[in-house]
C-alpha cells in the first residue's frame, strides 16, 4: 500500500468536512455546550466551521449530542448534522458522518469543533499536502512547550509517523514529547470509516479514539503524513476556562480570526 491516488467520485459537491461537537466539555464546567463557548463574538464551532469554508470545504458535516439543539441553534442552516446518541470518544462521533457520505470516496476533513483559532490557510495546507503526499491521512501538529494533556506524536527513527497516544495512556518518555496532536485531519474516504471499525475502547477512558486510526493505518502499510503548524497557538483546544479565556485575548489579535 504506502500511497494512494485521491480519487474523484462523489467529489462533484466539493470535499467534505466534518466537525465533532458532540462533547460535553465536562472540564469547562460552563452552563453552555462546549461548541457554543463565545471567542471573538461567535461559538468555538462556528470558528471552525468558517475557517473551512474559507479553505473551500463547503460540505460541512456537524456531529452533535451533548444539549444538540442548541449546537444547531448556534450554527444555523447550510450544513448536515449527523447524532451522537451517546458520547463514546471522538472515534465514534466521526462514525455518525458515514451515512451521509455513503458512496463518496476521496479527502474528507475532520476536525473538532473546539479549536477557535484554525483560520482558512491552516485547513488548506493540509488538504494541499495530503492530496500530493497521496497519503490515507494526514495530521496538523503543533510543537509546544507545555503540551499538558494533549495527544503525543509519535515518529520512528525514519521520521515517520507512527501513531498518536493520548496523554492518558502515555508513558513518562512519551509525555516528554513536545510535538501534538491538534485534532484537525484529512483521511481518505471509505478507509477512514473501515479503520474506525476495528478501533476498541481498550484504554483509560474506555472511549473510541478516533487517534487509534492514525496508528492501524500504519500497521496496515498506509502512508500516513503531518503538518506542522507555523503557529502553535492557532490548534489550542479549548478544554477549561482557563483555556476559553486565552482563547479570547488570542482571538483579538489576529485579523482573520478576530
Amino acid at each position: 500500500m504506502g500511497g494512494r491516488k485521491a480519487s474523484s467520485r462523489g467529489q462533484e459537491e466539493g470535499i467534505p468536512g466534518v466537525i465533532l461537537a458532540a462533547g460535553k466539555g465536562t472540564r469547562m464546567k460552563a452552563a453552555e455546550p462546549k461548541a457554543t463557548a463565545q471567542v471573538g463574538g461567535k461559538p468555538m464551532a462556528a470558528r471552525v466551521l468558517e475557517a473551512m469554508r474559507r479553505a473551500g470545504i463547503t460540505r460541512i458535516i456537524v456531529v452533535v449530542g451533548h444539549r444538540g439543539e442548541e449546537v444547531r441553534a448556534a450554527l444555523g442552516e447550510g450544513v448536515s448534522y449527523a447524532v451522537q446518541e451517546e458520547q463514546l470518544g471522538t472515534g465514534h462521533a466521526t462514525m455518525q458522518a458515514q451515512s451521509i457520505l455513503a458512496g463518496y470516496e476521496g479527502p474528507v476533513v475532520v476536525a473538532h469543533g473546539d479549536i477557535p483559532l484554525l483560520c482558512g490557510e491552516d485547513f488548506a495546507r493540509l488538504v494541499e499536502h495530503h492530496l500530493e503526499a497521496g497519503a490515507a491521512a494526514t495530521l496538523l501538529t503543533a510543537v509546544s512547550d507545555e503540551p499538558k494533556l494533549l495527544g503525543r506524536i509519535l515518529r520512528g527513527g525514519d521520521r515517520r509517523i507512527r501513531g498518536i497516544v493520548e496523554a492518558r495512556d502515555a508513558t513518562p518518555e512519551q509525555l516528554a514529547i513536545k510535538e501534538i496532536n491538534v485534532a484537525v485531519y484529512c483521511f481518505q474516504a471509505p478507509l477512514l470509516f473501515e479503520v474506525l471499525a476495528e478501533v476498541n475502547n481498550n484504554n483509560a477512558q474506555d472511549q473510541y479514539y478516533l487517534t487509534d486510526a492514525i496508528g492501524i493505518l500504519v500497521r496496515k502499510g498506509e502512508r500516513v503524513e503531518a503538518v506542522v503548524m507555523d503557529r502553535a497557538d492557532a490548534g489550542m483546544g479549548v478544554d477549561t476556562q482557563e483555556d476559553l479565556a486565552r482563547a479570547r485575548v488570542l482571538s483579538g489579535s489576529d485579523p482573520e480570526t478576530s
